[in-house]
């Protein structure tokens, strides 16, 4: 990756998450119910651009696909001084429908991104040697098709100015993908090839005022474009104790949000799967389940994974990212790998799950993370920054709900709170259309700063 991880990819970078009632109390009736509880690796080198693929195989702490038994012969790494607190046991049925949070698209404000990582890497993070992405002038690549319909899924190969290959990108549903001059150590000629299944290759050289700027670069190709026909959705959900209420959550309800998705997208083809990680020392480090069409067999084996185990903070997030990368993507599915999760990676492998946030970028798979209770500064940043590079989205839990531990409130400028199912249908239905789904006005629960669609407006700016 020259550089990457710091400053360069030329090689990176709903949903669901808190339920579970206290042992006492009532929290908000958001569903027209009464909701009260019964009581009760570090790489060793870089890998070069041209070396962005999925693995060949799995890492050797992949632990176990479900049915294999765990590998053996793990260590534990030391204990970090960060605790997770175990939370008790889960003895309810969660309540489905009355979670809430709220998200932020990094995507859509830049110069936010920016400030934000000018001031966490100059405070709470310094001295961390965190990798991220300056965002602030970047390179907007728009693909259209013969009628100026945004392009999805097209290919675009990066070369420099010799030919050589650099990196592949790939659009989203909405025809966009991104370059970063700094990050990507981009020079003057670097060429665009942009390509679709029966249209001609269109090649557009950058030239150096757009990359010392950054702006926009508009390539038309010559077929007329359709509409993505198919979601791989990946889960990939830490199983350490303090998750018991999340993934109790996502055990009720993820396969019922997905059939709401399906029933406003009539024809849409959906393949789920998941990867479930520890940490090293644990019974298991990750476990896998493939992709399927079947839902009901699906939810089954995610409901037979408990979640036990962890007691220091870091896990083996970059294990189970990697493992996400040798499943068996659809080219022309809309990807979406499902990150939740409430603590980072260890240190020493923070430069390895950015790495497959690399990959996941050349590839086209967003990564969408949803960050649960005790979310702390490292993992928001990390999750922040892989959901940026890769044109996902950043999602949190809100106390709006009542119910479940105190979540951490998010570093971001504005966010509106919904219910968490509502937002992560429309968070998957705009990645597959390309456009972006906003709430009702009679969604929201609680707005906090001046938002539009997503944007940040400045203070004093019309919202209407």
């Amino acid at each position: 990756m020259r550089r990457r991880l710091g400053t360069g990819l030329a090689a990176l970078a709903g949903l669901l998450i808190l339920v579970g009632c206290t042992t006492s109390g009532t929290g908000p009736d958001l569903s027209g119910e009464d909701s009260r509880c019964p009581d009760m690796p570090v790489p060793d080198a870089e890998p070069s651009p041209a070396a962005l693929e999925a693995p060949s195989g799995r890492s050797a702490l992949s632990g176990e696909r479900i049915g294999l038994p765990a590998e053996p012969g793990l260590k534990r790494s030391p204990p970090s001084p960060l605790i997770k607190p175990l939370p008790p046991e889960v003895e309810q049925t969660p309540q489905a429908g009355l979670l809430t949070a709220g998200d932020y698209d990094d995507v859509l404000n830049p110069d936010l991104y920016k400030a934000y990582l000018d001031r966490v890497l100059q405070g709470a993070l310094s001295g961390k040697g965190l990798p991220y992405v300056d965002a602030n002038r970047r390179i907007q690549i728009t693909v259209l098709d013969r009628l100026g319909k945004p392009m999805p899924l097209a290919r675009i190969a990066v070369t420099d100015a010799e030919g050589q290959p650099l990196f592949p990108l790939r659009t989203g549903a909405n025809g966009l993908a991104y370059l970063y001059p700094n990050y990507d150590q981009l020079t003057d000629g670097v060429t665009l090839s942009v390509s679709s299944p029966g249209a001609r290759t269109m090649k557009r050289q950058l030239g150096a005022d757009l990359l010392a700027a950054g702006g926009e670069v508009i390539i038309d190709i010559s077929k007329d474009a359709q509409p993505a026909g198919q979601l791989d959705l990946l889960l990939t959900l830490d199983a350490t104790g303090s998750m018991a209420d999340e993934m109790a959550y996502l055990q009720v309800e993820l396969v019922a949000i997905l059939d709401r998705v399906r029933s406003r997208l009539p024809g849409l083809d959906i393949r789920v799967g998941f990867v479930v990680y520890r940490d090293v020392g644990d019974d298991y480090v990750v476990r896998e389940f493939a992709f399927t069409e079947d839902l009901s067999g699906f939810k089954s084996a995610l409901s037979e994974q408990e979640a036990q185990g962890g007691g220091d903070m870091p896990e083996a997030m970059h294990t189970a990212l990697e493992a996400g990368l040798a499943f068996d993507w659809r080219e022309d599915a809309v990807k979406v790998n499902l990150l939740v999760a409430d603590a980072p990676p260890h240190d020493d492998e923070i430069e390895a799950s950015w790495a497959s946030g690399l990959i996941s970028r050349s590839r086209g798979i967003h990564i969408v993370s949803l960050a649960a209770s005790g979310v702390d500064d490292t993992a928001e940043f990390l999750m922040r920054g892989l959901s940026q590079l890769t044109g996902g989205r950043y999602l949190f839990l809100t106390d709006d709900s009542g119910i479940g531990r105190p979540h951490a409130e998010p570093k971001v400028d504005c966010y509106v709170v919904t219910r968490l199912d509502g937002l992560m249908e429309r968070v998957l239905e705009g990645l597959v259309t390309g456009r972006r789904v906003e709430p009702e006005g009679d969604m929201v629960l609680r707005t906090v700063g001046n938002y539009r669609a997503g944007i940040c407006a400045p203070e004093g700016a019309e919202t209407d």
